[in-house]
């Protein structure tokens, strides 16, 4: 579906062209889920904006490079201006009889207006493959724009998600710092009213306090944690920094299903830095072609229509048809063309090395992402038992308390504990998420 959503897109990019940042003004609050997430990215975010007109740059190289296998028409014209010359006065002997001795014939001047015009269709016959081998090389440059574009989309829209991961940790530990201030300033409480009853001494009262004051601190830092979150994912969704989000979702894990060997199978077929490689190597491929078109021969036919008053008179303007068969062949170039393949050869070995380096690369990080994903789960598992022990032990530490068979040190340990149980909760959470989008970033899938 978001491959669906990101073909759409560029498309939309490429025939709208880049619209100024102003026009993609949100309102003041806007509701944001994380399924919407990918699309409102792709839609706006403008460092893909730039990125697809890279593909409307390789795509326009494309069809200029087929342009050049169709026939070309032109048509020049010309006008030369003359200096006006002077009538022609041409003597001889008479040779029919002695009277008039001469004869005389004058030449009228040559017109000082000169037109001609002349209508050609070229076409070429056969390049020896170089047309067809520029059209090859265009084409995988074509891919390799697309699979760069590709990679973007995942780049962007990982670190999209993974911000509004980071705003759903900061609403929990905002939560969670929120109800160690409750906890606290009920323990303040009933610090208070066992020091007026005599029940307890001062320094319970103090203790409370700082609790109560160590708490308000987390607070003010988790709720500055959400607001940098969000601050971030306005500018990577282009809003106004003034947008206030309302995130749909909660911190909750989110399973995974298949297995290993299938995460690999995926990352080495959708990947976009094979598919770029393997655009590479294509064009590696259409430049040895190319390069060895430079020793074969040329065939060009051309066909035109002169018209025109090449003699200068006015009143004779002629024209006539010419058709030409062209052939060009390089004898001797220096040992160039020869050098030209072998380097291409050279760099196409080289490409493929690389190509097994990347699957080897890829194979590597599906695996260490995987392995995270395991260890958060199994970290998620502990931080939920941590904070149900954590409750009961600050549950059974408060009715010791206000029993009188504890002391406020222990009350205050507790709930510390358990705070601090409830933050590594929505920390695990927060590790499971953010392992399963790097696990689905390494397979290469939206």
């Amino acid at each position: 579906m978001l491959r669906t959503i990101a073909a759409s897109i560029l498309m939309a990019l490429l025939f709208t062209g880049a619209r100024p940042a102003e026009s993609f003004a949100q309102p003041a609050s806007r509701r944001l889920s994380f399924a919407e997430l990918a699309s409102t990215v792709l839609q706006n975010n403008l460092q893909l904006r730039a990125a697809a007109l890279d593909v409307a740059v390789a795509q326009a190289q494309l069809a200029q490079a087929r342009a050049a296998k169709q026939p070309q028409v032109g048509v020049t014209a010309s006008y030369t201006r003359t200096q006006q010359a002077s009538p022609q006065t041409l003597t001889f002997p008479n040779p029919f009889g002695p009277s008039p001795p001469e004869i005389s014939i004058t030449l009228p001047a040559p017109h000082p207006n000169i037109y001609a015009a002349r209508l050609a269709l070229q076409y070429p016959l056969y390049t020896g493959g170089r047309l067809e081998s520029q059209i090859a090389l265009a084409e995988a440059s074509l891919r390799g724009a697309q699979a760069v574009f590709a990679l973007a989309q995942r780049q962007i829209l990982f670190s999209a998600q993974q911000l509004y991961l980071q705003a759903l940790l900061g609403q929990e530990n905002v939560t969670a710092a929120q109800r160690a201030l409750n906890q606290a300033n009920e323990s303040l409480r009933v610090a208070n009213a066992r020091v007026s009853a005599g029940a307890a001494p001062q320094f319970d009262a103090l203790q409370a306090q700082v609790a109560v004051a160590n708490a308000e601190q987390e607070v003010v830092r988790a709720t500055t944690s959400v607001a940098s979150a969000q601050t971030s994912l306005n500018a990577t969704l282009n809003l106004t920094q003034d947008t206030s989000l309302e995130f749909a979702e909660t911190l909750e894990p989110r399973p995974v299903a298949g297995t290993l060997q299938d995460a690999i199978a995926r990352g080495v077929r959708d990947r976009p830095e094979l598919a770029e490689i393997q655009s590479r190597l294509a064009a590696t491929q259409a430049s040895i072609d190319l390069a060895a078109s430079g020793g074969r021969p040329n065939v060009n036919v051309s066909t035109g229509y002169d018209i025109g008053n090449s003699n200068g008179m006015a009143t004779s303007i002629s024209g006539g048809w010419s058709v030409t068969l062209g052939v060009t062949l390089a004898l001797y170039d220096g040992g160039i063309t020869r050098e030209r393949i072998r380097e291409a050869q050279l760099r196409l070995e080289q490409l493929k090395v690389l190509d097994a380096q990347i699957r080897q690369q890829v194979e590597l990080e599906v695996r260490l992402a995987w392995l995270a994903l395991q260890q958060s789960a199994g970290q998620l598992s502990a931080a939920t038992k941590a904070v149900e022990q954590g409750r009961e032990a600050a549950r059974l530490a408060a009715v010791r308390y206000q029993a009188g068979v504890s002391t406020q040190l222990e009350l205050v340990s507790a709930q510390t504990t358990l705070a601090q149980a409830e933050l590594g909760l929505a920390s695990a959470r927060f590790s499971q998420n953010l392992a399963r989008i790097r696990l689905i970033l390494a397979t290469g899938s939206l």
